[in-house]
C-alpha cells in the first residue's frame, strides 16, 4: 500500500509551511509519515511543495500548484499506478497508525467485491475525503474531472464506487494555525496535565 501526503498548500493561515512545524519531538509532517508506516502504509510519497526533501520523502510535483487537491490527487494517482493509494493531508497531527489500519481493513473487506472503491474517513456522519484510499486506476477520470474544473476532493467522490469509516475527530483534527497545533499536542499528549476534550476522543 503506497500512501501520499499533501503538502503543497500556501498554509496562509498558519503563516509558514505546516509540514515543518514543530510538533512535538517531530515536524507535523513527520508525524503523519509515522503513522502511515505504522499502519502498514510503505512507500510514501510527497505532493507538492518542497518539504518532501527535508521529511525524507521523493516530491512528486503538483500538475497545478495552489488549484486544490483533485489536481494533486490525479498526479500521484498517475505515478503509482496500479493498487491503491492513502492520501492524506500533512497536517493531520493526531493521525495514528490505528486510524490508518481502519481504512485499510475496510478496503480489503471489499477485496474482489466487483470493481475497485475507494474507502475515505468519516466523521460524525460526514465524509472527510481528505483523508482516504483511493484507486489509482482512477486517474484518468481525476484528471478529466480536473479538465472540466473540478477541483475539491469531494468531487473525486464522484468518480467511482466508494465507502466510508468511521473514525474519531481526533484523526482529522487539523492544525490550521500555529496555536490550534499547541492545542491539540497539549490535550492529547500523554505526558500533559491537560484532560483530552471530549469531542477529540
Amino acid at each position: 500500500m503506497a500512501g501520499a501526503i499533501l503538502v503543497g498548500g500556501a498554509s496562509r493561515r498558519f503563516g509558514s509551511d505546516k509540514a515543518l512545524a514543530i510538533a512535538g519531538d517531530l515536524l507535523m509532517g513527520q508525524r503523519v509519515v509515522a503513522a502511515l508506516r505504522d499502519g502498514g502504509v510503505d512507500p510514501v510519497v510527497a505532493v507538492g511543495g518542497t518539504a518532501g526533501s527535508r521529511l525524507g520523502l521523493v516530491t512528486v510535483a503538483d500538475i497545478e500548484p495552489l488549484a486544490g487537491p483533485l489536481p494533486a490527487l490525479s498526479q500521484v494517482l498517475g505515478y503509482f499506478g496500479r493498487g491503491h493509494v492513502l492520501i492524506c493531508p500533512c497536517d493531520l497531527p493526531l493521525l495514528t497508525g490505528s486510524h490508518v489500519r481502519l481504512l485499510l481493513e475496510a478496503l480489503r473487506s471489499h477485496d474482489g467485491d466487483g470493481p475497485a472503491r475507494a474507502v475515505v474517513a468519516q466523521v460524525n456522519g460526514r465524509p472527510q475525503p481528505s483523508l482516504g484510499v483511493w484507486p489509482a486506476s482512477w486517474a484518468l477520470a481525476a484528471r478529466r474531472a480536473v479538465s472540466d474544473g473540478r477541483r475539491a476532493f469531494r468531487d473525486a467522490l464522484e468518480l467511482g464506487r466508494w465507502t466510508s469509516v468511521d473514525l474519531p475527530p481526533a484523526a482529522l483534527a487539523d492544525a490550521d494555525t500555529p496555536e490550534t497545533l499547541e492545542e491539540l499536542l497539549r490535550f492529547h499528549d500523554p505526558g500533559s496535565a491537560g484532560a483530552a476534550p471530549t469531542d477529540l476522543d
